[in-house]
């Protein structure tokens, strides 16, 4: 396995960048950036090789978009939102309030309920979740890092989440990997017993886990996983642990690189796998683990940070209360 982001009516001015920004993006200094443009900062926000960091957007936000959503938002918030309750929320005038309420109102977003005495949202907003799975949010928080991983080292990182009897990895660095093995591997199912991701995943998930991965795959008579395989196993993944990742099966293809994976987690709960692969005689045993599993290891206590404050930041929404309604 090679596993290892519109215009606003009035023009805004264009933010410079933060000198980590700068760093990240190969900039050498300010002065450069406010003259000619680079071809990474006219690179197109769709293309493969592009940036989505919001200081390298292709075009500053379209300002009425934003204000709609934060509208939205504020709806959804309030429960029953009056106008008056959402120009306190916001700030926004009244009359640009009351236009972007009748937009998703018409849109079916929002209903007027004159009865309540204010605004609430539809069972439409559910359409605006139903591609949302919540694999995207380890992946929200795992991106900024491992792209940030990749300019450094230039190896391709992947990142993985459990899905049944394999791991499917989600996200990959390759396309600004200048020492990507393949075109992609989105889309690829590693499995639990010779991929790096696999055994990470083995290693370090709670006992039961593993157990039950491990009598699933004893059952399947057509994986020809016995008593004898799972002992070489269960020594592999007690490697794993003492070494605090794991590594593919060199037996594998492809043959010349090797890969290292090291699960994501929060508490004892294994929520997703980074792995990084580089070609094998490009760095000396020796070196691996100053230039390969310490920077991984830092990026991986990155990612678990960011996902734990975003779920501290996104608390479940409280119910809207009961309206009593007498006729």
């Amino acid at each position: 396995m090679g596993a290892t982001g519109d215009n606003a009516f009035t023009p805004s001015r264009k933010r410079a960048p933060s000198a980590a920004t700068l760093a990240l993006t190969g900039e050498p200094s300010l002065e450069r950036w406010l003259g000619k443009p680079s071809l990474r900062s006219r690179c197109r926000t769709n293309s493969r090789r592009g940036s989505t960091e919001p200081e390298q957007r292709s075009y500053p936000p379209v300002e009425a978009v934003c204000r709609a959503l934060d509208v939205l938002r504020t709806v959804n918030k309030l429960g029953i939102a009056s106008i008056n309750s959402i120009h306190q929320a916001t700030g926004f005038p009244k009359p640009t309030i009351v236009r972007m309420l009748e937009t998703l109102s018409a849109e079916g977003y929002v209903t007027r309920d004159n009865l309540c005495g204010g605004y609430w949202v539809t069972s439409r907003v559910h359409e605006l979740t139903s591609g949302y799975q919540g694999i995207p949010h380890i992946i929200e928080a795992s991106r900024p890092a491992a792209v940030e991983l990749t300019r450094r080292l230039k190896w391709p990182i992947g990142i993985g989440v459990i899905d049944g009897d394999a791991i499917s990895i989600k996200f990959w660095t390759g396309a600004i990997s200048p020492w990507a093995h393949t075109n992609t591997v989105l889309g690829l199912r590693p499995d639990f017993v010779s991929t790096a991701m696999g055994r990470a995943y083995l290693a370090f998930c709670p006992a039961r886990e593993c157990d039950e991965q491990l009598r699933r795959l004893r059952a399947d008579a057509a994986r020809n996983f016995g008593a004898r395989d799972e002992k070489r196993l269960r020594a592999v993944l007690d490697r794993a642990r003492a070494d605090g990742y794991a590594v593919r099966d060199p037996k594998t293809r492809p043959y010349r690189t090797t890969t290292l994976a090291m699960p994501i987690r929060e508490g004892e709960n294994v929520h997703a796998l980074i792995s990084i692969s580089f070609f094998t005689t490009a760095i000396a045993p020796q070196d691996i683990q100053e230039k390969i599993v310490e920077p991984l290891r830092a990026t991986t206590r990155t990612i678990e940070q960011a996902f734990g404050a975003m779920n501290a930041a996104s608390p479940p929404r409280e119910s809207a209360p009961a309206l009593e309604l007498s006729f």
